[in-house]
């Protein structure tokens, strides 16, 4: 009876710590890794923090309505280590992004490459480059 209660207690604390192991989100689950979208328009927020970089994008629609796509990179510490920042992206940049879009349809993705005005591409997932972790 003495040995239950620690052993009832180290379970109570393993179950409880291991919630933080399963909180990732699945790509698969929220994006369509099989397809990629091809979006051009203008930084509107650049997002720089973890647990992923976002970067909003305005993009005007065939309609000419504008829409803002969100889409996500890698974490602050895998984009620094490749020589990345806050500043890499300027508000108001025209740039081009091709994404693996929301499997749900919203206007989320997640970053395949983003190609600067010049033809630069930066924040490349390509051919298994810099993988999104």
């Amino acid at each position: 009876m003495k040995r239950a209660l620690p052993i009832c207690m180290l379970l109570l604390v393993l179950f409880m710590s291991s919630g933080p192991l399963f909180a990732h989100h699945g790509r698969g689950q929220m994006f369509d890794m099989q397809r990629e979208v091809t979006l051009k328009g203008q930084v509107s927020e650049v997002a720089w923090r973890n647990p992923h970089v976002v970067i909003y994008m305005d993009v005007v629609g065939e309609n000419g309505e504008v829409v803002q796509w969100g889409f996500e990179n890698a974490s602050v510490s895998t984009l620094a280590r490749e020589g990345y920042n806050r500043n890499t992206l300027k508000i108001g940049e025209d740039i081009t992004a091709i994404v693996n879009p929301s499997a749900a349809g919203a206007p989320l993705g997640i970053v395949v490459v983003v190609i600067l005005e010049d033809g630069t591409e930066i924040f490349s997932r390509r051919s298994g480059e810099n993988p999104v972790d």
